[in-house]
């Protein structure tokens, strides 16, 4: 569904809280970019949350990535999209992502800043396309991805934890390294879009230009730059890995799965010698098997 038909559609909405929270599951589960999210792992009452912030950031990334319209359309509907997020901190809302979202931040006591650093996110996609070095990536990083952490966390009830900022801090690492992974999944995918994460100092480094990344050339200098990165990505899963052990279960296994789903798409990025143009990891039927093998001897 294109971003600004999905709007329209919602504008019309005049259903209760129940009707809006059933909206968002629809929506996170119909998606064609869809990831498991809010599975069984995680407590019934606390799965509309989950349904609901996804839905506010998936609409959210459709509008940024929406190739049909010109980058000030796609601005405009940000704009737009911000303006009703306003509104909802303020307790208004006449849209079902909205109003299933009021009650959630209501509920979960989720900070307005974390929203906002992610469309914050979504604007800067859409005029900035490279990054000269690595604390630049990690900075994007920082309001691309960590938000979404503290999002789960604040819904899973860790916000008023005595140790939230080492929650917090570990799942930024998480969060920041699942980011990294998907970047280095998604080079080329990337390059359709004009945009190109790998740091511009270290393909310097590394003797790899943006040409021969046009020219989708995978050769001995590309698989060191991709090796480099890999290998960074996988420091930032293992920095967060502390906090798993501390999570409640049943919603542990949902950080853990994801944590380890993160960790095999690095394990096939190197198994495929880093050529992700002609063989982009993927999560199949047998890792699904591995992984939750893993998840229930993890430590």
């Amino acid at each position: 569904m294109i971003a600004g038909q999905a709007a329209a559609q919602s504008s019309a909405f005049s259903g209760s809280a129940n009707d809006a929270y059933d909206y968002c599951r629809r929506m996170a589960k119909n998606h064609y970019e869809n990831f498991p999210i809010a599975s069984i792992f995680i407590p019934g009452s606390k799965r509309k949350h989950f349904y609901a912030a996804y839905a506010f950031m998936r609409t959210a990334d459709d509008f940024a990535d929406n190739e049909a319209l010109d980058i000030t359309q796609r601005l405009q509907l940000l704009l737009q999209w911000q303006s009703k997020l306003d509104a909802c901190y303020r307790g208004i809302a006449d849209e079902p992502i909205f109003v299933a979202l009021r009650e959630t931040v209501r509920t979960c006591g989720i900070p307005k800043d974390y929203f906002d650093q992610l469309l914050n996110a979504f604007k800067v996609d859409l005029f900035k396309n490279t990054y000269q070095n690595f604390d630049e990536l990690l900075e994007y990083c920082s309001f691309s991805a960590n938000p979404v952490g503290r999002i789960v966390l604040c819904i899973l009830g860790y916000n008023s934890h005595p140790e939230k900022e080492l929650f917090y801090s570990a799942t930024d690492s998480i969060c920041t390294a699942l980011q990294l992974t998907n970047h280095w999944q998604d080079v080329f995918v990337d390059l359709r879009k004009s945009r190109c994460y790998l740091p511009q100092d270290e393909m310097v480094r590394f003797s790899y230009s943006v040409h021969d990344m046009s020219n989708k050339k995978i050769n001995t200098q590309f698989a060191n730059l991709m090796a480099f990165q890999v290998h960074r990505a996988r420091d930032f899963f293992l920095k967060g890995k502390s906090v798993l052990s501390y999570l409640k279960r049943p919603e542990r296994y949902e950080i853990i799965l994801i944590w380890l789903g993160g960790m095999r798409i690095l394990e096939k990025l190197e198994k495929n010698n880093y050529d992700v143009h002609n063989r982009r990891p993927e999560i199949g039927v047998v890792d699904a098997i591995r992984i939750l093998y893993r998840m229930i001897t993890f430590k």
